[in-house]
């Protein structure tokens, strides 16, 4: 079910309408049917395989637990909920991946094969990669023995379906979020409006500016492009409609929680502009971000064994991120590219920091240098998405040769001949860069003001905003295409 459908509202207006009434223990069972209602909207058979992945982490979790001091125990039942958790998600989401580069590489030796003759006709269940992550992070801290195994059946499936955030996270934590069911749910004038307005600005996001820059942009990544302009401009405004995209499915999931009683956690904390790509990635994404960290970056030694070893292991991480998001080739060099950029701003860190001394002795130069630092994170962040956003390899290098690859000046020259009026921007992409200036401008003002504590700590400011926000949602339309992150 897709947050930004009629179908979604009646939901909601459904559910909100029953579970405020029911006690703890019937909003406990009422929410997991109702999640279970939520996902298997789409494909109620697939409600079979979320179901048995709850109950294998479930039984995994006790039978760890109950394996006290024996080492090969704990280790063997963390085993078999790896082995299941992981081989479904490599089964739907990567074998026809590797099957596709085994032809391949048998064509390169000489051997005739066809890819039709191996490729399954396999569907990729929505939300697999975050649930399959989250159900993991709880096994991994009970063998740990950071968090006692939980012995509610219906809690635990319940932290595993809850339907704000199931299908495109905030990736959560058992450590978080099952506590919180034990309690009795108390539901403040405050997280109201924090919900509704968390709710109403995701809609925001997503119908009124994300839709729309998908609407202009999508043509220009379905063919082979072959003009520098449209090229850079194209992948600056998908950098944009990935942020809103993505983060008001966040905004939503949150706004959800706190309308129910729950709090989840944060996954963006203003990564839009920022002054560097590892600024970046600890801001964006954060609840995946954490789950690399302590469950791969961590266990493969961190920063505790020499600079080598740690950049390799950045590395490590950035790679499985990359084919994290996708069953591609596209997304492998994707995640390279992004983790070659955090290892060069690390080796390149003296400068860095010897030109924000060096800045920093005026204010006026500081924030030159400030913002000057954060427009190229953003061109080395859209020049890596080119990757990320287009559908196949012939695509992304159409983009890469006509950004690098043509006359130096064609760039500049375009944009001066736009300016003079001998030359046209391609349709909408004027509003569209209004769109971009809007968000930027709005993430600063959030940065810097406080934008949404001073709403929310004025009622009627809040009333009045909430209601514009709605009048906006209202006058382009609820419905629209699904959230980026859906396809992972």
């Amino acid at each position: 079910m897709l947050f930004n459908s009629k179908v979604f509202v009646a939901f909601l207006a459904l559910v909100l309408a029953v579970y405020y009434w029911l006690p703890r223990e019937g909003k406990l069972w009422f929410l997991l049917v109702m999640s279970y209602v939520f996902y298997g909207f789409w494909n109620p058979w697939l409600c079979l395989l979320i179901f048995g992945s709850t109950v294998i982490d479930y039984v995994c979790a006790l039978q760890i637990e109950r394996a006290g001091d024996n080492r090969r125990g704990r280790n063997a039942w963390l085993g078999v909920s790896l082995a299941a958790n992981l081989g479904a998600l490599f089964f739907f989401k990567y074998t026809n991946f590797f099957v596709g580069s085994f032809v391949d590489s048998a064509n390169l030796l000489g051997i005739p094969l066809q890819h039709d003759d191996f490729t399954l006709n396999i569907l990729l269940p929505v939300g697999i990669s975050f649930y399959t992550f989250q159900t993991l992070s709880y096994t991994i801290e009970v063998w740990r023995g950071n968090f006692a195994a939980d012995r509610n059946f219906r809690d635990f499936a319940l932290f595993v379906s809850f339907f704000p955030q199931l299908v495109a996270g905030p990736v959560e934590r058992a450590t978080h979020l099952l506590p919180q069911y034990k309690h009795e749910v108390r539901i403040t004038v405050r997280q109201v409006q924090e919900g509704v307005f968390l709710i109403l600005l995701g809609f925001v996001k997503k119908v009124v500016i994300g839709d729309r820059l998908a609407l202009w942009i999508d043509p220009w990544f379905a063919t082979e492009v072959d003009s520098a302009p449209i090229a850079l401009m194209s992948i600056l405004l998908f950098t944009t409609n990935i942020y809103v995209d993505f983060s008001a499915y966040s905004d939503i999931a949150i706004g959800l929680g706190r309308i129910l009683g729950y709090d989840i956690r944060p996954n963006f904390n203003l990564p839009f502009v920022v002054p560097s790509i590892p600024e970046r990635w600890r801001r964006w994404h954060i609840s995946m971000g954490h789950w690399f960290r302590d469950y791969i970056y961590f266990p493969l030694g961190g920063n505790r064994h020499g600079q080598v070893r740690t950049q390799l292991n950045v590395m490590a991480v950035m790679f499985l991120s990359g084919l994290w998001h996708g069953a591609s080739y596209n997304f492998v060099v994707w995640g390279l590219l992004n983790g070659l950029t955090m290892v060069g701003h690390k080796l390149t860190s003296p400068l860095w920091k010897f030109l924000r001394i060096q800045t920093g002795r005026n204010p006026v130069t500081k924030w030159v240098y400030y913002y000057l630092a954060c427009a190229n994170t953003m061109l080395m962040i859209s020049l890596i998405n080119i990757f990320f956003r287009s559908d196949t390899w012939p695509v992304a290098w159409s983009y890469v040769t006509s950004i690098f690859g043509r006359n130096p000046v064609e760039i500049p020259v375009y944009f001066y001949e736009v300016a003079v009026g001998t030359a046209e921007l391609p349709s909408h992409y004027g509003d569209g860069f209004l769109f971009m200036a809007l968000v930027i401008g709005v993430h600063e003002w959030e940065r810097w003001g406080g934008l949404r504590a001073k709403i929310l700590a004025r009622p009627w400011v809040w009333g009045v905003s909430s209601v514009g926000m709605l009048v906006y949602v209202l006058l382009f339309g609820i419905e629209g295409p699904e959230f980026i992150y859906f396809q992972f």
